[in-house]
C-alpha cells in the first residue's frame, strides 16, 4: 500500500504536537525501558509507574534482577496483573542479558525476541526508544488507530505493521507509537471521540460519532486530568532512578 503522502504527514504533524512527550514508559537505561514494557503487556501503563519506584530501588541492577528469587520479584510487581508470570519473564530476560550479553541489553530485534516475555511489540519500542533504531510498534492503540485512518487493513498485527511500514516514511517509524498511544487512549477509543478528534478531516472512519455529548467538558477534563497523572508519575520515576 503506496500512502507515502501529504496526509499521512499531516495526520503525523498534528498528532505530533499535540502529544510531543517521549513515550509513557520511555525511561532510564534501556534494560529499564525492557523491564517497563515487559510489565505492561495487559496493563495501564500508569500502574508500571505507580510500582517503578519500588521496583528500581529492589533491583537497581540488572545483575541484581538476574540473581533474585523469583518470590522477591513477585513480591514487588503484585500490584500489576500476570505479574507471576512477569516474575518469571523478567527474572529469565535478566539472567540471558548478563549470561548472554555481558549485561548489556542486545539491540537487535533477533537478539531482544531471544529474551523471556519479549515479543516483536517490545523488541520493536526498544529499539524505537533506546537504539535510535526505525521500528514500529502495533499495540492496541497502533492496531486501532491506523486501521480507522485507512492506512492498514490487516487482520493481524504482524500484517498491520507491515502495511504501516509501507504507507509511512521510515523517518517517521519511530513516532507511530509515540503518538498513536495517547492519541488511542484518550482520542480514538474503542468508542471513538470524534468530535474531540484533531485529525479527523484526514480519517477514513466511516462512521464518526461527530455528535458533541452534554458532559464533553468533563470528557475533555478527565483526559487532561489523566494526561497531567502520567507527567507527575514519570516525574517520580525519572527522580527515584
Amino acid at each position: 500500500m503506496a500512502m507515502k503522502n501529504t496526509a499521512v504527514i499531516e495526520v503525523l504533524k498534528c498528532l505530533r504536537r499535540r502529544y510531543p512527550a517521549v513515550g509513557a514508559l520511555e525511561i532510564g537505561e534501556p534494560w529499564k525501558v525492557l523491564v517497563l514494557v515487559i510489565l505492561s503487556a495487559r496493563t495501564k501503563d500508569e500502574q508500571v509507574l505507580r510500582l517503578a519506584p519500588r521496583l528500581f530501588r529492589r533491583f537497581d541492577t540488572i545483575e541484581k534482577l538476574a540473581v533474585a528469587d523469583v518470590a522477591a520479584i513477585t513480591a514487588t510487581i503484585n500490584t500489576i496483573g500476570m505479574y507471576k508470570q512477569k516474575a518469571k519473564n523478567l527474572k529469565g530476560m535478566a539472567e540471558r542479558v548478563v549470561q548472554e550479553f555481558d549485561g548489556f541489553v542486545p539491540s537487535t530485534m533477533e537478539d531482544l525476541m531471544s529474551l523471556k516475555g519479549v515479543g516483536r511489540k517490545t523488541a520493536s519500542v526498544v529499539l524505537s526508544a533506546c537504539f535510535d533504531v526505525p521500528a514500529i510498534a502495533v499495540d492496541t492503540h497502533v492496531f486501532r488507530v491506523s486501521k480507522r485512518l485507512g492506512w492498514a487493513k490487516g487482520k493481524t498485527v504482524e500484517r498491520v505493521e507491515e502495511e504501516l511500514c509501507d504507507a509511512v516514511p521510515k523517518k517517521n517509524w519511530r513516532e507511530i507509537n509515540r503518538v498513536f498511544v495517547p492519541f488511542g487512549r484518550a482520542i480514538c477509543t474503542p468508542a471513538p471521540r470524534c468530535w474531540a478528534c484533531s485529525v479527523k478531516d484526514l480519517c477514513a472512519y466511516k462512521q464518526k460519532n461527530l455528535n458533541v455529548p452534554a458532559n464533553a467538558d468533563a470528557v475533555l477534563a478527565a483526559i487532561a486530568k489523566r494526561e497531567a497523572e502520567f507527567v507527575r508519575l514519570k516525574r517520580e520515576v525519572v527522580q527515584s532512578l
